[in-house]
């Protein structure tokens, strides 16, 4: 029949005029060489039509309708929900210009394969990847900023999508998220059961494809597992994300500053370089992305906003912790050394540098401190904040009209909160080390520098240089836990339990140590701290991580970023 071509290979095969294998969606030869795969020829079918047919069919503008029938019910209950109801189909817009990619069914049928147990794909799979569509559309839209003076770590998420034409573990990775923030927000947990069963078969397709990709294309799928894992499991007792962690660490060493500058690269390194961050703060330890040459080089053609100047000082203090701790290690004689004394004079002047410039950050971008609702903290308080943590479960939300916020109130009070967390570790670890304490009170110096950033005045600037100090920290720890408002992380997290437990560690590390002095409002604001703490956990514990990710060979995960 003419129109039919005699061969059955691929349109770039039979371009290149190479055997092809025939696979499907995207042919071995293609894969193997790193091209797209343009596809398979489809029959030609010859059909009679009238001008009237076609004129009829040009010019209508209602909507196309999909049978809901014989198709999954978890996925449609879904569809139902959000706006694309009938009685019997689901509602579909007329189609677009663009047209979809010629395997995206295809690549759905092959992931419900993968996926042991579930029910097989049917012959007409619309209905369902409307569905997964629409989820991963209004997913995508909470992870974009609400203003344009913020930033978003997960909004280059929707930069990425159209990505997945040439990453096969690509649309499987997004649609696992996707469905796992699906089904905590909306309390229906077959759609996150259905989120793991796409997040393992994209692991599985990334293990098998990982020679073909590009250490860009690697990044940007090992980085939305990164993200899942800290969603969906949290970040304590799961050594899933930390091993995606390393692998991006390769992938960034493999790939160098330069070429993380542009969009979406960029926005994808701000993610993982603030992952890194929080777990050098955690840790006490520097991180590589605190190196001059991953602080200035990935942004050297943008400029930085508050967010990226905060954690520029955040990866600063990382180091500066790690420096301080190693003060206290060894005898009395290795400590009285000279050298070892102006090692510590070194540290006690750069951890007061960086807290003065912590306050220049505040007044350079006009911060304030709590500019939403107040609610003391009490038992309904923490009550509320579980109930927000059970139905978020790690993945970004939108605050409800009627709590009293504005997007702007709870972005920087986000911001407020990591500032005083930051500020609170700084000045704690000078309080409880000796040696740096001990300079502290003995050199007007060091007094000086305190004294001007506290800002004290008259007969206070006389008192010891611990006691304000002391005074200080208690200041910073009541503000985090009489301002601690579930709205605000639920909200503005991204990172899954990861910068919370931080910040009500740090808060709650204060209170234990200098519980002698504590007063009945310190106590009862430590257990505030402890509510919302222990509540986070046990989310985190109903739903652990099931197995240990290995994606990467171990010959990549030994490799050193720096």
């Amino acid at each position: 029949m003419v129109g039919v071509p005699r061969s059955k290979g691929c349109k770039t095969c039979r371009r290149k005029k190479i055997k092809c294998d025939e696979q499907k969606p995207r042919c071995g030869q293609c894969r193997k060489g790193v091209r797209e795969c343009e596809g398979y020829d489809q029959p030609t079918i010859f059909r009679h039509s009238s001008a009237r047919d076609f004129a009829s069919a040009s010019h209508s503008q209602g909507q196309e309708a999909i049978p809901l029938a014989n198709q999954p019910i978890e996925i449609v209950a879904w569809a139902s929900d959000h706006g694309i109801r009938g009685e019997n189909t689901v509602a579909r817009r007329a189609r677009p210009s663009r047209r979809p990619h010629p395997y995206d069914i295809a690549r759905l049928k092959r992931a419900q394969s993968q996926l042991a147990g579930t029910i097989p794909l049917l012959r007409t799979p619309d209905s369902m990847v409307l569905a997964v569509q629409s989820i991963t559309g209004q997913f995508l839209e909470v992870c974009l900023p609400l203003s344009e003076t913020q930033e978003a770590p997960l909004a280059w998420l929707g930069d990425i999508k159209e990505m997945g034409q040439d990453v096969d573990a690509l649309p499987l990775a997004m649609s696992a998220l996707a469905l796992g923030w699906a089904g905590h927000v909306d309390k229906q947990s077959h759609l996150a059961d259905k989120g793991l069963q796409l997040y393992n078969a994209a692991i599985r397709q990334l293990r098998d494809d990982m020679n073909t990709y590009s250490p860009f294309q690697s990044l940007i799928v090992t980085a939305i597992f990164v993200a899942f894992e800290l969603c969906q499991f949290g970040s304590k007792e799961n050594p899933g994300w930390l091993t995606h962690m390393r692998g991006i660490a390769a992938f960034l060493q493999a790939l160098g500053p330069e070429k993380v500058s542009t969009d979406p690269y960029l926005k994808i390194y701000s993610f993982c370089r603030v992952v890194f961050i929080m777990q050098g703060l955690t840790r006490r330890r520097s991180v590589c992305a605190s190196s001059h040459m991953w602080i200035h080089g990935p942004f050297r053609n943008h400029k930085k906003n508050a967010y990226h100047q905060f954690y520029d000082l955040s990866a600063e203090a990382c180091g500066l912790l790690g420096c301080a701790d190693d003060l206290e290690q060894g005898d009395d004689e290795s400590r009285a050394d000279e050298s070892n004394i102006e090692q510590a004079e070194q540290v006690l002047c750069n951890i007061l540098g960086l807290v003065s410039r912590l306050k220049k950050w505040v007044q350079d971008f006009d911060i304030v401190g709590l500019s939403g609702p107040f609610r003391f903290p009490s038992n309904d308080l923490a009550a509320d904040h579980q109930l927000g943590r059970a139905r978020a479960h790690g993945y970004p939300t939108k605050s409800p009209p009627d709590k009293g916020w504005t997007s702007d109130a709870l972005y920087w009070q986000m911001m407020m909160y990591n500032y005083w967390t930051l500020r609170l570790d700084l000045y704690m670890t000078i309080f409880d080390n000796p040696i740096l304490s001990s300079l502290l009170n003995n050199s007007d110096d060091f007094r000086a520098l305190l004294t001007a950033d506290l800002q004290t005045r008259g007969p206070e600037a006389e008192r010891a240089a611990t006691t304000l100090i002391f005074e200080e920290c208690r200041k910073l720890a009541n503000s985090i836990a009489v301002n601690f408002t579930s709205e605000c992380y639920n909200t503005c997290q991204s990172f899954g339990s990861l910068v919370t437990a931080y910040t009500l560690e740090t808060a709650i590390r204060w209170y234990e140590r200098h519980s002698s002095s504590a007063t009945q409002m310190d106590v009862e604001l430590e257990r505030h701290c402890r509510a919302i703490l222990d509540g986070i956990r046990i989310e985190e514990s109903k739903n652990p991580c099931p197995f240990e990710v290995h994606t990467l060979p171990d010959e990549v995960l030994k490799l050193h970023w720096c």
